[in-house]
């Protein structure tokens, strides 16, 4: 987020092979989660698996010493769930000290107290973060068969969590030849990887328990206010962002659907933040400004501090099988 870009701010995180794109799968289902088209792109409001199944469990050079234990799980998102610190991840393209004692995952910086290392924490068992800033439910699905060749999904994982679909509504959605102006095609194209990227995982673990979960509250949602600056102890200052809150809405509602489809666990998350989105109280401010030096403990500006990436860990304990 150089121009302050909702949810991914950043360029896309650099893969160790040569940059992937996935082509789009056939849409199964059309159902319009809203009438008209909208343009998704300024600053602040621009916020932001094929169909075939991976039968392969352990890619070309991976040993079962590589792969994690039986009854881990699997964590795949974007940046609300790598969260890493901002300034590391500005620079990493030019500065390659920033991955040093920093956990990363194949070029994407994740941060120490995100949803994944807070959910290992809570369950006590290995949860394997394939998070990635920039990341869509298209890109996903790359990153999916990363962890099959990994080892980390295999017959014995216990879960694996999808929790990408915000960045589909701005330019990395765009990025991946879908028409972010028609709410219609951005979530007819959601859908469809949703179904790919179950199938995916399904081909190498059937028993996994598939879970959506939703994303923490950004904009107020009764009065569709963003609050861009918090300076001032307790005094949040934002403007209107309408078609934010109409985007979170409607990634919502694509989530639920997408969960119902692919026979997947729903987590419920923007209800339980509602009351703890950018403009609340700074104590209890989950989401922080752009310019913002009272939200405590986060690391990228319009992102996740650490108690909302606690609550969402919490949330998806309580989910599992």
């Amino acid at each position: 987020m150089t121009t302050p870009r909702p949810v991914d701010s950043h360029h896309r995180a650099a893969e160790t092979s040569a940059p992937h794109r996935e082509r789009a799968p056939r849409p199964r289902h059309r159902r319009p989660p809203a009438d008209g088209r909208v343009g998704w792109a300024g600053a602040v409001a621009a916020a932001a698996v094929g169909l075939a199944a991976v039968t392969v469990a352990l890619g070309p050079g991976t040993t079962s010493a590589d792969a994690e234990p039986e009854g881990n799980v699997v964590y795949l998102g974007d940046s609300f769930t790598a969260n890493p610190d901002q300034t590391r991840n500005l620079t990493r393209d030019i500065n390659p000290l920033v991955f040093d004692g920093y956990p990363s995952r194949e070029g994407c910086l994740q941060s120490p107290d995100n949803a994944p290392r807070q959910l290992a924490d809570l369950i006590g068992v290995p949860v394997a973060d394939w998070s990635c800033t920039a990341q869509t439910s298209r890109g996903s699905l790359h990153r999916i068969d990363r962890a099959i060749a990994a080892g980390d999904i295999h017959p014995g994982t216990r879960a694996v969590v999808l929790a990408a679909g915000m960045n589909n509504y701005g330019p990395y959605g765009a990025l991946d030849g879908v028409d972010i102006l028609d709410p219609r095609a951005v979530r007819d194209a959601y859908l469809a990887d949703m179904h790919a990227a179950a199938d995916r995982v399904r081909a190498v673990a059937p028993g996994a328990r598939i879970i959506v979960p939703g994303q923490l509250t950004v904009a107020d949602p009764v009065t569709a206010v963003y609050c861009a600056v918090n300076v001032v102890p307790d005094r949040p200052v934002g403007f209107p962002l309408p078609l934010l809150r109409d985007v979170e809405n409607w990634n919502r509602a694509n989530q639920v659907d997408a969960a119902r489809e692919i026979g997947a666990t729903y987590v419920e998350v923007r209800d339980g933040s509602a009351d703890h989105h950018s403009c609340a109280p700074d104590a209890g401010r989950w989401v922080a400004g752009v310019v913002d030096t009272t939200t405590p403990d986060y690391h990228m500006m319009f992102h996740p501090s650490r108690a909302g990436s606690a609550f969402v860990a919490r949330r998806i304990a309580g989910a599992l099988p």
